[in-house]
């Protein structure tokens, strides 16, 4: 995805401002303070809320309208730049957790609403611009260690979060909804997003260890930028995709009813702070074995995973043999007490397979795009997937009278769709998807007309390494 520089010639002092490792670490405080914060809210079930179904129709909505702008944030940020995305990105967190607030406070829930909604909307930018970051600004060999990097910071959010909670909420033995002075505490955090986005650097000024750059191409106009979407969201590929995407997220509307409904309060906030581990472990082992260059790409795509299927199949026949034992007679566990082990357990393989499963959708996008524009528009596509993936989730939860049978069928059901297809498309990688790719040399109008700092390439050329070119100096 870059042009090599010559070093034999550039030999300036390169910012650390402007490095690979910089950026990543302000795309992961962002992360930390806006998602990880929402996550953390999650993690308690139901956003903290007793009864689970108002929050979980506030959350339809948020997944609705994330899924619509984060498909268009694929074009747009390209225009605007990531840096802007991102910014833009993390305004909407802190309205929806004062909306959680008010709900929490008043049982007001028109703001819950609007907050959900500017949420949605912003989660859109966001999402579109960081997983472009991650995955675009490494080199494709360090893609595997930096995607779990930023799922750690991502988790590290619900892990503070969840601490806080545990702290404000341990006396609490019994089911209902968290105390206010916890969504205090995380609105002032989500706030932070905003002024941390603002420092990342624009795309073509990002420097590699390694000597290469980030290849930037936009596109003519914002027509053009739209209809490269539409084509991509057409593609063979994307369409056999499609289920995979669908369902990497679908299975965490019902893990927030499923806490509400059979944990306490406590139980809960102990979830919220120990679950987000699971995540962790299983990005850095993904992500290790992804990276590793002396196993051939197409058996490491393969043996990832096959892994995570079969772990993740486990996880719903366990649910299922569960949700049978609670169906006549719902518990609500306590921690460390009568049958807790065996319910909490399965929560965290959830999330121990869940985000293996998004962190290696996003690594299989990785290997599939050659440039940032190219990047941009299949992340937006991801995310807006998942996003719709949950949009169905959380309304189903929305329902009061729910069966979590349903729930069950729907995430083993669409499982097993996706993995005929998603195996079609690992197959087809080969070790071409690993090599640098590099720019054309392209005319000085060409170039003008793209603005300056941004560079052309073909969508899909791949050419060997081109040692001597000489770049524009990066400020």
């Amino acid at each position: 995805m870059s042009i090599t520089e010559d070093n034999g010639v550039n030999h300036q002092k390169k910012s650390f401002y402007r490095s690979v490792p910089f950026q990543i670490a302000i795309a992961a405080g962002v992360s930390f303070t806006a998602p990880g914060m929402w996550d953390a809210l999650g993690g308690l079930g139901a956003g903290g809320a007793a009864e689970p179904f108002a929050v979980s129709a506030a959350n339809a909505i948020l997944y609705a309208l994330f899924a619509v702008f984060c498909i268009l944030a694929g074009a747009i940020n390209n225009r605007i730049g990531l840096n802007w995305g991102l910014a833009i990105g993390a305004i909407g967190y802190p309205l929806y957790g004062a909306g959680l607030y008010t709900n929490n406070k008043t049982a007001t829930t028109w703001f819950m609403i609007f907050g959900s909604v500017c949420c949605g909307i912003s989660a859109g930018f966001f999402w579109a611009a960081e997983a472009a970051i991650i995955i675009g600004y490494p080199s494709p060999r360090e893609r595997g260690f930096y995607l779990a990097c930023w799922q750690t910071a991502k988790a590290s959010g619900p892990i503070i979060g969840g601490a806080i909670t545990l702290g404000l909420n341990a006396n609490r033995e019994t089911a209902g909804s968290v105390g206010s002075a916890t969504y205090i505490v995380f609105i002032v955090l989500m706030c932070l997003g905003l002024p941390i986005a603002l420092c990342l650097s624009p795309a073509h000024k990002v420097w590699r260890k390694d000597g290469t750059r980030v290849v930037v191409h936009k596109h003519a106009s914002w027509g053009a930028e739209l209809q490269a979407v539409g084509r991509l969201a057409i593609s063979r590929r994307i369409l056999l995709l499609v289920p995979a995407f669908f369902i990497s997220y679908f299975y965490n509307p019902f893990v927030s009813t499923w806490l509400t409904s059979y944990f306490t309060v406590r139980s809960r906030a102990f979830s919220s702070f120990f679950t987000p581990f699971a995540g962790i472990f299983s990005s850095f082992i993904i992500g290790s074995f992804l990276d590793r260059q002396s196993i051939f790409i197409r058996t490491r795509a393969r043996t990832a995973f096959a892994v995570i299927v079969i772990m993740l199949c486990g996880t719903w026949i366990w649910a299922i043999i569960l949700q049978k034992r609670f169906y006549d007679n719902p518990p609500v566990f306590d921690w460390f007490k009568g049958g807790f082990g065996s319910a909490y357990a399965l929560v965290f393989f959830w999330t121990f397979t869940g985000q293996a499963f998004q962190q290696f959708c996003y690594w299989i996008v990785g290997q599939y795009t050659t440039d940032l524009t190219s990047l941009s528009h299949h992340t937006g596509i991801l995310r807006g997937l998942e996003a719709l993936g949950q949009t169905v989730a959380w309304a189903l939860q929305s329902q009061a009278q729910v069966n979590h049978f349903v729930s069950i069928g729907l995430n083993f059901g669409i499982l097993l769709i996706a993995i005929i297809p998603t195996w079609i498309v690992v197959s087809a990688l080969d070790h071409t998807h690993e090599i640098v790719v590099t720019e054309e040399i392209i005319t000085s109008d060409n170039k003008s007309d793209e603005g300056e700092g941004s560079l052309s390439i073909p969508s899909e050329s791949r050419t060997p390494n081109l040692s001597g070119v000489q770049l524009p100096t990066v400020n």
